[in-house]
């Protein structure tokens, strides 16, 4: 067990160099004044949010009761976002069978390569948590001082810990299943859509479990709930004892975990091949085909009809915000047609490129809301009212999206990229939201500034097409001149083991 963890630490450290050289030197992010732009928005963000909520909770200091409160709704909330992020995580994860292939050359078990992707699953999951958490936990100790910190490790550190451990056993464990049930094909859309329905059980009952917290609160009762286990524990038998049970269940999740861990890393078809009719593959085209057909677009797919369901019992939002969940396609988008765009009939004018992208992203999202709509004029009038804003926002999802894979471009599938490039722009939208707060701009200005910055980045993105198709011509044309003198094979960087084309134009 020690020496496959050092292995699977070992293949840790040669992706981290990966991520250095590849991904933080791809695409926008070669610049080094970019690099350095984000991270100082990074750190203004982090101030504001730490200031505000300062601000807000040092009256507090010395309500003991408030306190409890704050940090067992924290509780609630941050294992929700627990699973939020571990369904991220692995979807982003699902194809990234190329950024495996580079560790083939090593004396690695798949066992340990799967287990070093683990590490970083994790490593992803807490980046994404810890940004919705580290606010309240820097005001924390600023206004209680030393005392914060049992009750960080109460309330954020060890849930935290705990939970994804627990997610991720039931995740092998399922996996498991499916292997002696010889669903290995489609093990991954029945992963993720088991998943995600542990995140709809856990947000559906997420509302009484703050209620039972405030009558707690109101009544001076110290109720037991099982999202706060260790925090109740901690004030009943000791910190110590507490905190000591909850390292000893992390090791053996973390035992668990690795004897779960499959011995042999499945690969799965990057494209399903979908019943199309002769008419909607005309419709389609090669770009449409190419996302309507790919692995992410099918779990995206299942996940937005489930949550359109979902929202239709509880409606808590317009169910037509559900589809923007089929936009995440976008983010590999750009890259995936990369194939496309090598052969001689495709244009390789900029604009037309992003129209075709966007294009298939529009059809896409046609063929899921035009029956949508119609059950929902049917079922809930009042929310088919309500619809087209819900519809601006899934069109304005698929531009953004489409804009990320384009500006922080997903190398052989790999989801680092993707996770810099939401980062990055989680920053950047938070950021422009305070400051457009602060302005407190009229509706009209502020609905100018929204689409003048839409029409900017797409127009960036476009740059980052001209950018990459001119590298990839000059980078045929020198190989072509080795062809001529020495037989080489043309681009070999555009080549691929996966017979990803044939899937795409098959007709």
């Amino acid at each position: 067990m020690t020496m496959r963890l050092m292995h699977s630490l070992a293949l840790a450290r040669m992706l981290l160099l990966f991520f250095r050289r590849r991904v933080l030197r791809l695409g926008v992010l070669r610049s080094v004044p970019v690099r350095i732009s984000v991270l100082v928005g990074a750190v203004v963000l982090l101030v504001t949010c730490s200031a505000a909520a300062y601000f807000f909770l040092k009256p507090l200091t010395s309500d003991g009761a408030s306190w409890r409160l704050i940090f067992d709704v924290a509780t609630v909330s941050l294992i929700l976002w627990v699973q939020v992020a571990f369904l991220f995580v692995k979807v982003l994860f699902v194809n990234a069978e190329g950024i495996l292939e580079l560790s083939f050359q090593l004396p690695l078990t798949n066992r340990e390569r799967s287990a070093a992707f683990m590490i970083y699953e994790a490593s992803m999951t807490g980046v994404l948590v810890a940004a919705g958490a580290i606010s309240l936990a820097i005001t924390s100790v600023l206004v209680l001082g030393p005392a914060a910190i049992p009750r960080l490790l109460e309330s954020f550190i060890f849930p935290v810990v705990l939970a994804y451990l627990s997610l991720s056993v039931i995740y092998l464990l399922l996996r498991r299943l499916f292997a002696l049930l010889r669903l290995q094909a489609i093990e991954h859309l029945l992963l993720i859509l088991a998943m995600f329905g542990l995140l709809v059980l856990y947000s559906s009952r997420m509302t009484g479990l703050v209620t039972q917290l405030s009558r707690g609160y109101l009544t001076g009762a110290d109720n037991f709930l099982w999202p706060t286990t260790l925090a109740w524990a901690s004030r009943h038998i000791g910190s110590l004892a507490a905190l000591g049970a909850a390292v000893l269940v992390a090791a053996v999740l973390i035992v668990l975990a690795l004897w779960l861990t499959p011995n042999q890393h499945v690969h799965h078809s990057h494209y399903f091949n979908l019943p199309l009719g002769n008419w909607l593959r005309r419709v389609l085209g090669p770009y449409g085909l190419c996302l309507v057909r790919s692995s992410q677009t099918v779990l995206s797919a299942w996940t937005a009809l489930i949550l359109f369901a979902y929202l239709l019992v509880h409606p808590v939002a317009n169910p037509m915000w559900s589809f923007a969940v089929l936009s995440v396609g976008g983010l590999y988008q750009f890259a995936t047609t990369q194939p496309l765009r090598t052969l001689v009939v495709s244009a390789s004018d900029p604009w037309r490129v992003y129209g075709q992208l966007l294009k298939a992203q529009l059809i896409l999202l046609t063929l899921f809301v035009g029956p949508a709509l119609v059950l929902l004029g049917v079922l809930v009038p009042q929310a088919f009212a309500q619809s087209p804003l819900a519809l601006l926002g899934c069109v304005g999802g698929a531009i953004l999206t489409i804009c990320i894979g384009i500006v922080f471009p997903a190398e052989k599938d790999n989801p680092f990229s993707v996770f810099i490039g939401l980062s990055v722009t989680c920053v950047v939208l938070a950021l422009a939201a305070i400051g457009l707060g602060m302005l407190q701009l009229p509706r009209t200005a502020v609905i100018g500034c929204v689409a003048g910055a839409s029409a900017l980045f797409v127009w960036y993105a476009v740059q980052g097409i001209r950018t990459s198709e001119s590298r990839r011509h000059n980078a045929q044309g020198h190989v072509g001149t080795e062809f001529r003198t020495r037989s080489c094979i043309a681009d070999r960087g555009d080549s691929d083991s996966r017979p990803a084309l044939s899937d795409v134009l098959d007709r």
